[in-house]
């Protein structure tokens, strides 16, 4: 009887970042093999001449192993970031027979493919674990047969690692799927679920396995219990530029952690030798917000300027390393006078640094509506959508630029992207302003206006932040050209808001609050212009 398989290779496995940064985890060398080379091998040593691969996530990374494999076949799933496995299963439907349903991150010591099944029953390979898990949980008869599957349990069988559907069992299964996966949460599943809303009519088997027979590994750590030597062959730049600047040996990396902070880049904290660090790895749209050239001149002048002496190495492709601050505390800016007058103190130092061709001008408009325009490729023509706005918009740029040249305002490097969690204070008296990404060469007062546009803040409270910059309440002239900025610095933060959007990533807690801020006060910024 001949037999394929179908391995689920779609996903992208954010436990083991960094490492999935920059290759899917079941290309991963374990033990000197690559772990879906690894299974495809096993299933091929156990006769199995058809090999379906359902890729997703970085799928060109998987492209050579139609030429590596004369029986694998590639299939794609591009809808890995927002369904469930069972889509991957839907993808591959039409290859259903008497296959194995495999993931490309399992590692089996023993070849599981090679078996007794001389009735070709359909299974589920499972496991027992002790105590609390995540796994689908079973119960099963006397015979074996499963007859419950939960999400979760403790002390109990589990499905862990393939499962096996013969040729009946997948001709219904196909036929339950094409007809229900466009239902409400169908897609979202993963493919046990699914199977367990018709228990009752699919029959599957339990086949026990011993704990050490099926390994899949939980994170990184857990990995590297299994393989000491996993960063020493994992083949990744992100290992060769940490042992560069730190001048350490792969091995020497512990405690590795992911940071969720980041709402542009990853960062994950690492320790050698008692030492923490973080390494900041460039995300996949920050090319299109991110000026490297300008940012590595202002993160190292900010490192001389005593404003972040956190930074190790930037370099210019995107990636940085820096210590890791301890102690800190949370920066509150309106509760905390400290705080504030450190806050404003390193706003003034920032604008004290040397202008330089590194640096490129930040012209909130212009950079605005090169955004807008990306965006608009998958969200429609913006430009109309917000049309009046713009109208708007254009009259303050004009009205803030003629009065810069009028009144001799010069421009000074910028950070921009000021707000209280770039921010960082400690028990011990330092205080850091981090993550110089969006700096550029703008008007003074663009930074202070950062923090007022993108948060709900009060007309009080705006004004307050203001003098408290200035140290002395503004002049009519002041006063007037920080509300024009206010207006210019707001509509960047809507722009960067759609554009995120845009490319399916996370628009920021500030996107709407921004808009608001501009609907609030652009016709009286006008009028005041027009007054003035």
């Amino acid at each position: 009887m001949e037999k394929n398989a179908i391995i689920m290779a779609a996903g992208k496995s954010n436990t083991f970042a960094p490492f999935t940064y920059e290759k899917p985890k079941g290309l991963f060398i374990v033990k000197g093999e690559v772990l879906i080379e690894r299974q495809i091998e096993q299933l091929i040593e156990a006769g199995v001449k058809d090999i379906y691969v359902v890729m997703g996530y970085m799928k060109e990374k998987f492209f050579y192993l139609e030429q590596k494999y004369p029986q694998v076949k590639l299939l794609i799933n591009n809808t890995y970031g927002s369904f469930g496995n069972i889509y991957s299963l839907y993808v591959a439907r039409q290859y259903l027979a008497n296959t194995f349903i495999c993931c490309a991150d399992h590692y089996f010591p023993e070849n599981p493919f090679i078996d007794n099944n001389e009735f070709n029953q359909s299974y589920r390979a499972c496991t027992y674990i002790e105590g609390n898990f995540q796994e689908f949980s079973i119960d099963y008869s006397d015979a074996d047969i499963i007859t419950g599957c939960y999400i979760g349990g403790e002390d109990k069988m589990a499905m862990v690692g393939h499962a096996y559907f013969n040729e009946n069992f997948s001709k219904r299964f196909a036929e339950y799927l094409e007809k229900e996966i466009d239902n409400f949460g169908v897609s979202g599943m993963f493919w046990e679920e699914f199977y367990s809303t018709h228990i009752r009519d699919l029959t599957l088997y339990m086949k026990k396995f011993e704990n050490s027979e099926i390994l899949e590994f939980e994170d990184i750590d857990d990995l590297r219990q299994f393989d000491s030597d996993f960063l020493l062959n994992v083949d990744s730049e992100i290992v060769e530029n940490i042992c560069k600047i730190i001048d350490c040996h792969p091995n020497d990396i512990k405690d590795i952690e992911i940071i969720k902070a980041g709402l542009t880049n990853a960062s994950f904290k690492f320790t050698v030798d008692g030492h923490e660090y973080v390494y900041r790895h460039p995300g996949g749209t920050a090319d299109n917000l991110i000026d490297r050239r300008t940012e590595v001149y202002t993160q190292n002048q900010a490192k001389e300027f005593g404003l972040d002496k956190s930074l190790i190495y930037i370099d210019p492709s995107g990636w940085k390393i820096s210590h890791f601050i301890q102690n800190i505390i949370p920066c509150d800016i309106l509760n905390n006078e400290t705080h504030l007058k450190q806050v404003i103190d390193s706003l003034h130092r920032t604008h004290e640094i040397p202008l330089s061709e590194e640096a490129k001008i930040f012209d909130n408009v212009a950079e605005s509506k090169r955004l807008i325009g990306l965006a608009c490729a998958t969200k429609g023509n913006l430009f109309k959508e917000f049309e009046e706005m713009f109208t708007k918009i254009d009259m303050v740029d004009e009205f803030v630029k003629q009065e810069r040249e009028k009144y001799g305002i010069e421009l000074v490097v910028s950070h921009h992207d000021v707000y209280e969690p770039n921010f960082i204070s400690t028990s011990d008296g330092d205080f850091y302003l981090i993550d110089w990404e969006y700096s550029g060469i703008n008007d003074p007062v663009n930074d202070i206006c950062s923090i007022f546009t993108r948060y709900e803040y009060s007309d009080e409270i705006r004004e307050y932040l203001l003098e408290s910059y200035y140290g002395r309440p503004l002049t009519p002239l002041e006063h007037r050209h920080a509300m024009g900025q206010s207006i210019l610095n707001a509509l960047y933060w809507i722009s960067w808001g759609l554009f995120k959007g845009s490319v399916g990533e996370e628009d920021g807690f500030f996107f709407l609050t921004s808009y608001r801020y501009i609907i609030d006060n652009i016709d009286s910024v006008i009028e005041s212009y027009k007054e003035l």
